[in-house]
């Protein structure tokens, strides 16, 4: 075992929730910052140290700067104890997520705007059952029309139906109640749930999003992010 892993952890134990497996429709949804606050809420509440945050967007990404990872260069850690943790180039995402859980620890896995490509990982017998798939939709209707060809693909594969859906909206956009409403009952009936998230000031800065920061959410980010963690959490395979 690595000197990144977690002394004690047990990988895949079975009082551990699902790995994670975030995936934008596009870039700028959200992806990467709805991952990393599930990844910390779990930290925070349940996993302590064995939950990692894992880069694995392919682009560059700045969470590590606004949660303020220090320590180990080979594993930084938040506040919160979360480990921020980059994959290796050219890795698959079945491949990193099997890294973690040797590591002793339970990823979320931010994998970027690869709703298509991330397919082949999703349906590998090592991942089926063993991880949780999250979409992150923008709210803007542009946005779900190009995400819709990428949904039927799911579908398709099986993979649309044990997936959570993430609604966000990261920046402020007049009746996004009702476009929200218009996205839970165009996808809500063919996924394992939806959780939707409104727009949080704090996050739509740009700036820090650390400890200090998190306790200056809106409450309803609050009950989206209990929400998702619940949504996603499941039985650890066995």
């Amino acid at each position: 075992m690595s000197d990144t892993s977690v002394q004690g952890a047990t990988p895949q134990a079975a009082a551990m929730p699902r790995a994670v497996v975030v995936v934008g429709s596009a870039g700028g949804v959200g992806t990467s910052v709805i991952s990393a606050l599930l990844a910390e809420y779990r930290a925070a509440t349940t996993l302590g140290a064995a939950s990692w945050w894992v880069d694995a967007s392919g682009n560059d990404c700045d969470i590590e700067l606004r949660l303020q990872g220090r320590g180990d260069p080979s594993l930084l850690r938040s506040e919160l104890g979360t480990g921020l943790h980059l994959a290796a180039e050219g890795a698959s995402v079945a491949d990193t997520v099997e890294e973690v859980w040797g590591n002793g620890a339970v990823p979320v896995v931010d994998a970027g705007a690869r709703l298509l490509t991330s397919l082949a990982d999703l349906t590998d017998d090592v991942l089926v059952d063993k991880v949780t798939p999250v979409i992150v939709l923008g709210v803007r209707p542009d946005l779900l029309n190009r995400a819709r060809p990428f949904l039927s693909e799911w579908h398709k594969a099986g993979v649309l139906e044990r997936s959570v859906v993430v609604i966000n909206n990261p920046v402020p956009l007049p009746n996004q109640a009702s476009l929200r409403t218009l996205l839970i009952d165009t996808v809500g009936a063919n996924v394992a749930a939806v959780v939707g998230f409104d727009y949080e000031p704090v996050l739509g800065s740009g700036l820090a999003m650390g400890r200090a920061a998190q306790e200056k959410f809106l409450p309803a980010t609050w009950v989206s992010l209990q929400a998702l963690a619940q949504a996603t959490q499941g039985p650890a395979a066995q």
